[in-house]
């Protein structure tokens, strides 16, 4: 799963500030794999064995030897245009580095199975016997979690800003009108902020389809992701809309 609000919600304040500090860097990154199901675990570390590929994990789901399963861990890609996992600069060493200053446990310093794009809490040491001990499955240990209180509407977390539904739903690649402004909202459910592409059905598709739309940028600002448009004199500002039927985002 590519979801960091689903993780423990100390690794989520994290992952934000290690995004956040990537890019003061000029280190461009994304948050890739987070939460792992028992079944996606299993599936993994088939890999490289039963199934065609590397081995990338000693950590079969059974045996719930993943922080990924307990939600205590995410991996991360870069996102600069050069390659995912691009690394003859020291890319992911430099992001490691960093994380590591932020509290945050690199498997980069591993010595079994070196994982350069890994992230994890440290508190329970680099392998899982300890939290098994304690709390025996990731669901006894996902009770402990001190969790906010349900709520609707627009919501942030260590990622960016997304907006609740009253069914808990929530909107992803599509346009959203709130309080009179358009939002557009990525594949993962976050608000787009500065430039971005919409083809009718997905943000900033590869194929490079689809018109441009400047959502503003002020971060933390008043109206962050607020879509923005130009007047009849050609000057530009950020979109009131007076009526729904002003504009139909499809």
């Amino acid at each position: 799963m590519r979801d960091i609000t689903l993780c423990h919600p100390r690794l989520q304040v994290l992952a934000g500030k290690l995004v956040d500090e990537c890019n003061q860097q000029g280190l461009k990154i994304k948050i890739g794999e987070t939460l792992r199901t028992k079944a996606e675990q299993d599936a993994l570390y088939a890999q490289g064995r039963t199934k065609p590929g590397q081995i990338v994990t000693n950590a079969p789901g059974s045996s719930y030897s993943s922080y990924h399963q307990w939600g205590t861990a995410f991996d991360f890609f870069r996102n600069d245009g050069k390659g995912a996992y691009f690394d003859k600069d020291n890319f992911f060493k430099q992001v490691g580095e960093l994380g590591v200053s932020l509290g945050l446990e690199w498997g980069g310093n591993w010595k079994s199975i070196v994982d350069r794009p890994h992230f994890q809490l440290p508190d329970w040491g680099s392998s899982t016997s300890g939290i098994k001990k304690l709390y025996r499955t990731p669901e006894e240990f996902m009770k402990t979690w001190v969790r906010t209180e349900e709520k609707y509407g627009w919501l942030k977390d260590a990622i960016g800003w997304w907006y609740r539904n009253k069914d808990g739903s929530y909107p992803k690649s599509k346009w959203l009108l709130v309080n009179h402004h358009w939002y557009l909202f990525g594949a993962s459910g976050y608000i787009c902020t500065g430039w971005h592409r919409w083809n009718g059905s997905e943000v900033d598709a590869e194929d490079g389809s689809g018109d441009w739309y400047f959502l503003d940028n002020t971060k933390d600002g008043s109206l962050e992701g607020a879509c923005w448009h130009t007047k009849e004199n050609g000057a530009q500002e950020i979109w009131y809309v007076e009526k729904e039927e002003e504009f139909k985002a499809t």
